[in-house]
Parts: structure tokens; sequence; C-alpha cells
């Protein structure tokens, strides 16, 4: 019987389970717009960082900064707080926004887990979420063949945290800086297969590398900047080093050419 003031057991049931279709419709609707949304704050990060960079090239003659200052044994130069001078320092002065949002992805749950002394105030610290692609260290975008192809920074993570390959660990682990290779350091070797340092995870410690198990900052890829200054949304496969029939790298991860004389 049903009463004036009240609904039936069945009715409750229903509108219980009405509740529960619409929330398991709506969390992973919401889990997208917030998603969709910290790509695009990301992207705009590495295009701000990208203006940055094409200022400081127009400065010292067409050259990128350094992806960090260095001792005489390769090791990073440390500052009197212990902590790596990187390319941020080099570039921070023509970035014209607050760097701790500049330089921090939003969606990294590390919040910049390569930490560094704040370039405009020694006494703070500032997390760091994208890594330098080492070949092009100091280098010349036009010594590239195809810069609209290579990569030039990403996102990244440092010491090898959530399962990233970290093989020559720098700054006791503070090296997300950079993104080198899975068995050197600047430059890979015949042997190199993967990129270190990609903010991307394997679930299992050995075997290969499996598509399946690459994740990344972002739910569709890992963020990038172009060494032509575009940004875009990469597939997290890009961690691996594929190879032309003759032994060249494959974009994205392309080695500056010798310059001629």
């Amino acid at each position: 019987m049903r009463h004036s003031f009240g609904l039936t057991r069945l009715e409750k049931l229903a509108i219980g389970a009405a509740v529960v279709v619409v929330l398991l419709v709506l969390i992973p609707l919401y889990q997208q717009l917030v998603d969709i949304k910290r790509t695009a704050d990301c992207l705009s990060n590495l295009k701000e960082i990208a203006t940055a960079l094409n200022l400081y090239q127009m400065d010292y003659g067409g050259a990128l900064p350094v992806a960090y200052y260095a001792q005489s044994d390769g090791q990073p130069l440390l500052d009197a707080q212990a902590r790596p001078l990187t390319w941020v320092l080099g570039i921070s002065g023509y970035v014209r926004k607050d760097l701790e949002r500049i330089f921090v992805c939003p969606a990294d749950p590390l919040h910049g887990s390569t930490k560094i002394t704040h370039p405009r105030d020694p006494q703070r610290v500032l997390g760091l979420s994208y890594g330098f692609y080492a070949p092009l260290s100091g280098r010349k975008v036009s010594d590239l063949a195809h810069p609209g192809l290579t990569v030039l920074l990403a996102d990244s993570v440092a010491g090898g945290q959530l399962g990233t390959i970290d093989p020559m660990p720098l700054a006791n682990g503070n090296d997300g800086f950079l993104l080198s290779f899975d068995d050197n350091l600047l430059m890979p070797t015949e042997h190199s297969r993967f990129i270190a340092r990609l903010a991307v995870w394997r679930i299992r410690n050995e075997g290969e590398w499996q598509g399946d198990n690459l994740r990344a900052f972002h739910g569709k890829g890992v963020n990038v900047l172009h060494a032509d200054g575009h940004v875009a949304t990469r597939d997290p496969s890009i961690v691996r080093i594929e190879r032309e029939p003759d032994g060249r790298l494959k974009p994205p991860w392309s080695l500056p050419e010798p310059r001629r004389r």
C-alpha cells in the first residue's frame, strides 16, 4: 500500500539505482573534463616556455640553453642549496609569468619531482615537470633536419620515479630536468632502446616495454614541445627509440646534423 506522504520500498530502490547509474556516467565524464583542462593548461605552459626559449635564442645567436651546467666529470654543477643548475635558469628571465605555474604540469601527481632553487628567490624551491632532450643541449635548432618532428621538452619525472628507466642518476636522482637514454647520458649508442625520465611508467620491472604498460600524466599521452616551437600530445609509445635501416634515429628523437664549414 502506498502512503501519500512517502515512497514505497520499490520506488526508493528504483531511485537509488537511477542515482548510481547517473554517477557511473558522470564520474568518468568529470574525470575526462578534468584531464582535458589539465592537458590544455600544460600545453599552455609549454607554449610560454617556447616563447621564452625563442627570446633566449635571439640573444644567443640561435643557440638553445644547455640542459644543465656541468662539472668536469659531467655531473651537474650544484648551487649553494645542492640543487642542479638547469636550463630553467637560462630562460627564467624571459618568462613573463609566475614560474611556479609555468614549470609545473597541473596533472603531475608529484607537483614537479625535480627540485631546483627558484631563479628569482634563492630562499624558495621550484618544482619542475619538464625535461630537456639531452642531444639538443646548447645546440642550434637549425642543425636539425626536421625540427617540427623533434621533441625538445616533454613531461618528465626525476629519479626513476613511477618506474622510468634511470640508468645514470644525476644529482642524487634529482634529474628529471633531462631526457636521456636507457644506456647513456647525453647521446644514444647503437644499443639505446628507450628514452629515460619521460613521464611514463611500466607495470613490470622486468622484460620489454609494451604499449599497454605505458601511462602518462595525461590520459591521452605525453605533452611535448617540438624544436620548432609547436606543442602537441604524443602517444606514450614515443618512449621507444626507433631507427632507420642505416641506424639513424627516427623522429621524434632526432640528432643534430654536423655543421658544415
